[in-house]
């Protein structure tokens, strides 16, 4: 019996400067004063934001939903009259409608688990609505605060095969007319209570639990059946937000908590799609990823903006981190993508990727990847790109300016300055410091004597062996109410305080 033990140590990530920066999270420096371009920057994307919420194709009506104070016979045209079931709302919707949600968390239909707004992988069909959703109202509706009247999707024991959310918003092919806009403010996606994880458990190593801060082991993969005790309900890839849209799109001021297939993985139509002042944090497979869904002819009509999120601790596909994990990805069928004033840090994988091509290369050379103004640490890489001969290159955020995938804007990228304590503090500790002490262990063994190896050299076949991959940290459980701390740590990067 030969056996292999490989130890990688420091969280696959030594190959940053910024590890060793953060390797003692008590002495990390301080006291940097927040620079008054910075302010201007945040000021200038708020009002962007506002003008977009504030442009519908034409006015329509308002409905409220309360999961505490709601009827479920209600017509949800008053605060006073409001629904009981999002859901319903969404289904009563039209074009144009808005919903203002009180806190609550809201699981669809007989709490099924999820929300709905057209069929999932059927937007063809079912092509949905144009409707605009607000999170984070008072139970009487006479507030607004995110933060304070949490709106959630967060289902626990409920067994689906569905995003938390589905948004269709489509037209038919060869529609000129007006389109809406689909807005998504203000809602906490958590898979947390739902997942399947180890049983924390820091004397077994099997359980791949880091420290005792952690509040679960390990996440478990779909086909995973390990032999120690574990807790929640299912594993499979079923994303946060998956949307199906065209026209004027925003996401904005969520959190997206503990999603095991992505936070938000969506197709674009013709429009513009707007990813700002969002949470991503200990998502699986990437934080986001948007892709055009139109004609090559139409591909300059479709246009993205990912800024002010923040961006942390994605998760690779499998415990063996073999791939996946990105922060952000730079996908095909979208002109213009800009990527800036977001904070990207402890992705497993990388902070953001750029290794897709346009079909041909006229429309390659049209596309910009923009890539500017962001703060990195501790990532695996800052971003990844593709290269000839080599499977791809990793590139720190100071060189960022040299990979020639991106631009025209490249400027700006830098690792997180000093002084930012209060960010950094805000991010949960044990969390943090298991990421940085990551560690996977792989364990290989060959038996020629087994049975299995005798029969196959009777026949000429292959010998078999065996492996067995341990990370002491992949995918646990982040505690939800903790990612509210993130927002406005930074002034002018990463999600600021909702207004």
């Amino acid at each position: 019996m030969k056996k292999l033990t490989l130890i990688l140590a420091a969280a696959l990530i030594a190959l940053q400067p910024a590890a060793a920066q953060l390797g003692n999270l008590r002495n990390l420096v301080r006291g940097a004063v927040q620079n008054e371009a910075n302010k201007a920057s945040q000021a200038a994307a708020s009002q962007a934001g506002q003008a977009a919420a504030s442009t519908p194709a034409a006015a329509g009506k308002t409905f409220y939903v309360s999961a505490t104070t709601g009827s479920a016979r209600a017509d949800g045209l008053t605060p006073g009259t409001a629904m009981k079931d999002l859901q319903k709302a969404i289904d009563t919707a039209e074009d144009n409608d808005q919903i203002f949600v009180a806190e609550g968390n809201y699981l669809g239909n007989m709490d099924r688990g999820y929300l709905q707004n057209g069929k999932f992988g059927d937007a063809t069909h079912d092509m949905g609505k144009f409707i605009s959703i607000y999170g984070g109202y008072s139970t009487d509706f006479s507030e607004r605060d995110i933060i304070k009247h949490v709106t959630k999707i967060q289902p626990t024991d409920q067994k689906f095969t569905a995003p938390l959310f589905n948004v269709n918003a489509r037209r038919p092919y060869g529609y000129t007319g007006p389109v809406g806009n689909v807005v998504i403010d203000g809602l906490v996606f958590d898979l947390g209570e739902n997942n399947r994880y180890c049983v924390a458990n820091v004397e077994d190593e099997r359980t791949g639990t880091p420290n005792t801060g952690v509040l679960t082991g390990r996440f478990l993969e779909p086909d995973a059946n390990p032999s120690v005790p574990t807790v929640g309900t299912l594993s499979g890839d079923e994303y946060g937000l998956h949307m199906d849209v065209e026209g004027n799109v925003r996401v904005s001021n969520c959190i997206f908590v503990n999603c095991r297939d992505y936070g938000i993985c969506a197709l674009m139509g013709k429009g513009h799609f707007e990813v700002c002042n969002n949470i991503f944090i200990a998502c699986r497979y990437a934080a986001c990823q948007i892709k055009g869904n139109v004609r090559d002819a139409d591909i300059d009509k479709v246009s993205l903006d990912f800024h002010h999120n923040t961006v942390l601790f994605t998760w690779t596909r499998t415990k063996a981190f073999e791939d996946m994990g990105q922060g952000f990805r730079f996908m095909n069928g979208i002109r213009t993508i800009d990527v800036h004033n977001n904070i990207f840090g402890c992705n497993s994988n990388c902070a953001v990727e750029r290794v897709y091509y346009e079909s041909n290369k006229e429309m390659e050379s049209l596309k910009q990847s923009n890539l500017y103004d962001n703060y990195y640490f501790a990532n695996r890489r800052d971003l990844e790109i593709a290269a000839s001969g080599a499977a791809s290159i990793s590139v720190p955020a100071a060189r960022i300016e040299e990979a020639e995938q991106i631009g025209p804007k490249y400027e700006g990228n830098k690792e997180l300055p000093a002084g930012n304590d209060d960010f950094l503090n805000a991010i949960d500790k044990a969390y943090l410091e298991g990421f940085m002490n990551l560690q996977i262990i792989s364990s290989q063994s060959y038996d020629a004597n087994s049975t299995a190896n005798q029969i196959n050299r009777l026949f000429g076949m292959n010998q078999q062996g065996s492996e067995i991959v341990r990370p002491n940290m992949y995918g646990n459980k982040y505690p939800w109410e903790k990612a509210k701390d993130l927002f406005g740590k930074v002034a002018g990067y990463g999600a600021q305080m909702p207004e």
